[in-house]
């Protein structure tokens, strides 16, 4: 991986995190949010494997988790096994399917909310609740999806972007 690259992943994530801060945390619609986060993870991990899908995933949620007011490690924790399922699942899907990210993103967002929310539960965060959490699933899913042809597209033209720097060099 190169400089450039890593540099892309940094920059992306941190703007996905002032994303998430600053406006979508504040926009809730139907008493869910969207993820960022992850589908900023997820599209790096589909584009670039399963490694770039675990370093990502992990500083992702390390950031997030050092930001927030839960227990730190649930999110990165959560994040980096998505990204490398996410990356492993790459060589197996058609690139050319424009459905197959959509569906890659509902799986990873319902699987990490519900990883860390049953690992938050068990280390005794008293603020879980399944019913509310089962009445959210199906939107932060569906949110997580309509974010997907978005950040998937400017993901694909930023690397593309890199690569084509890179050959300069």
């Amino acid at each position: 991986m190169t400089s450039s690259r890593v540099l892309l992943i940094v920059l992306s994530v941190v703007t996905a995190i002032v994303l998430q801060a600053a406006v979508l945390s504040r926009l809730t619609f139907l008493g869910a949010r969207p993820d960022l986060l992850l589908v900023v993870v997820v599209c790096f991990a589909l584009h670039d494997g399963p490694l770039a899908g675990t370093v990502t995933g992990f500083g992702a949620g390390l950031t997030a988790d050092l930001l927030s007011d839960h227990v730190v490690g649930v999110l990165a924790l959560a994040l980096c096994v998505a990204g490398w399922c996410t990356g492993t699942v790459r060589d197996w899907y058609d690139r050319l399917s424009t459905l197959t990210p959509l569906v890659i993103v509902a799986v990873a967002s319902a699987a990490v909310t519900v990883f860390a929310a049953g690992f938050s539960q068990a280390l005794g965060d008293p603020r879980i609740s399944w019913s509310v959490l089962a009445a959210d699933l199906p939107l932060v899913c569906l949110y997580d999806v309509l974010l997907t042809p978005f950040v998937f597209s400017a993901i694909a033209a930023l690397t593309r972007r890199t690569e084509s720097s890179a050959r300069e060099w």
